[in-house]
């Protein structure tokens, strides 16, 4: 009964004799590996590429002779020269006067498990850049003269896009030196609270640095929601238009500052 359940286990097996010689092999070991039956009887160096005989021999093997059991992923080489990697758990069977006489090893294919694994890091990857292209580009910074720049806003504002805002503002106030920063909102859709919360926030950090914040392109839904929910946007010039927004920051920049 125990060899029938061997013979049929999901998970390859082996016995391998310590010449390496490979002694047992299971039905799903047979299969996995590409020999048939003929992989009994052959030398690990059958199954392997030189690469990867290499990590058997420097790495397996020793940790085999000095703890008498490894796990880890080795790539196995079937006889067309394809590989699969195999998730393996290896240990020494020894004698009863505790002589080691062979090696036990139980292998499980997770080449499509890795492959998987591979692709899905490979789109976050790729998704993450994207994000990043579209965060750059939905808080473009535009020189309009010396000292005064423009961040035209397109979309929709959540808590993290406007945090992003404000980073991007700050360290570019601080970079150009500009006393006034124009925030156009034509393109966002909508005003919450929490986006009016962060239009204040940038307004009054923009201050601490010593620059005026000014808001452009309020259409009329969008006053309106700043009416009803209550915006205190103390701080903050607004301007119908991001023309005239310009015009009055190139008056204020030309403005001696008296304050």
């Amino acid at each position: 009964m125990s060899k029938r359940l061997v013979d049929h286990a999901l998970d390859g097996i082996t016995l391998t004799a310590m010449n390496g010689e490979v002694v047992y092999a299971n039905l799903a070991f047979k299969t996995m590996s590409g020999f048939g039956d003929g992989a009994v009887g052959r030398g690990l160096i059958d199954f392997y590429s030189p690469e990867s005989f290499t990590q058997l021999s420097t790495e397996v093997l020793p940790a085999l002779a000095r703890d008498g059991a490894w796990r880890g992923v080795l790539k196995i080489r079937r006889p067309d020269g394809s590989e699969w990697m195999g998730q393996t758990s290896a240990f020494v069977i020894s004698s009863p006067a505790g002589e080691p006489t062979g090696m036990a090893a139980f292998f499980r294919d997770i080449t499509e498990q890795l492959r998987y694994e591979q692709e899905t890091l490979a789109q976050m990857q790729v998704i993450q850049a994207q994000q990043a292209a579209l965060r750059e580009l939905g808080t473009p910074l535009i020189p309009i003269a010396e000292g005064v720049i423009a961040m035209p806003l397109v979309g929709a504002i959540d808590r993290e896009r406007a945090q992003q805002i404000l980073e991007t503002l700050l360290c570019a106030l601080g970079e150009r030196h500009a006393a006034v920063a124009i925030l156009d909102i034509t393109g966002v859709k909508s005003v919450d609270g929490e986006v009016a919360a962060a239009l204040v926030r940038v307004a009054q950090a923009a201050r601490l640095l010593g620059a005026d914040v000014v808001l452009t392109g309020i259409r009329p839904v969008v006053a309106q929601a700043l009416v009803e929910l209550g915006a205190e946007l103390r701080g903050l010039v607004t301007c119908g238009t991001l023309q005239s927004g310009i015009a009055y920051a190139l008056k204020r920049k030309a403005r001696p500052n008296t304050a």
